[in-house]
């Protein structure tokens, strides 16, 4: 288990190292799915507190929480680990919002670009009740959208490279590969 979780960690920073995870240390696993505990302060100043159960979870510079399956089919086809370091990546220049730091000459105007019609295209979509390739789960919000589209470009890169070639040529130029290249 910790050899697989390794090996999928690495793979979204092979080409521009460990570095890319630092301020945080921990991984907590847990056996499948697990309940975490959330608080969320509404409109109006109230807090409220409510059970969720999860997958997966990471926080800026607390430890990334994983859900595991020894059958990959109880994890409804979801990378987790992919998933969540795809999070942590996110939140190094702050809260997970779907747009990384980007590496030198890399665009920030086509990057939004391509997200966000990306992701407006997917929630339209999602909320027309059409069957997706792409999880429904990255309709949720831009960071869930790049972090499920960032499974999809390790594991099922040719899907998103049709769905949406744009995210995918974003995506190549920050993980500094392209598997869709290395599949054909």
């Amino acid at each position: 288990m910790r050899l697989e979780i390794a090996l999928q960690a690495c793979l979204p920073v092979l080409e521009f190292g460990l570095d890319a995870y630092r301020d945080w240390v921990g991984i907590v696993v847990y056996q499948g799915e697990f309940v975490a505990r959330r608080r969320i302060l509404d409109e109006d100043g109230i807090e409220h507190e409510y059970d969720e159960t999860a997958m997966g979870e990471a926080s800026n510079f607390g430890p990334v929480v994983l859900g595991w399956f020894d059958d990959f089919a109880e994890a409804d086809g979801a990378n987790v680990v992919i998933h969540e370091f795809a999070h942590k990546l996110d939140m190094l220049n702050g809260d997970a919002d779907g747009c990384p730091p980007l590496h030198r000459g890399m665009s920030l105007d086509s990057w939004i670009e391509a997200f966000d019609l990306a992701f407006n295209d997917f929630c339209a979509r999602v909320d027309a009740g059409e069957d997706t390739w792409i999880d429904p789960y990255a309709s949720e919000d831009p960071a869930e959208f790049f972090a499920v589209c960032s499974e999809v470009f390790f594991t099922g890169s040719e899907v998103l490279k049709r769905e949406y070639p744009e995210v995918y040529q974003q995506l190549a130029l920050f993980y500094k590969q392209d598997p869709a290249k290395q599949d054909a």
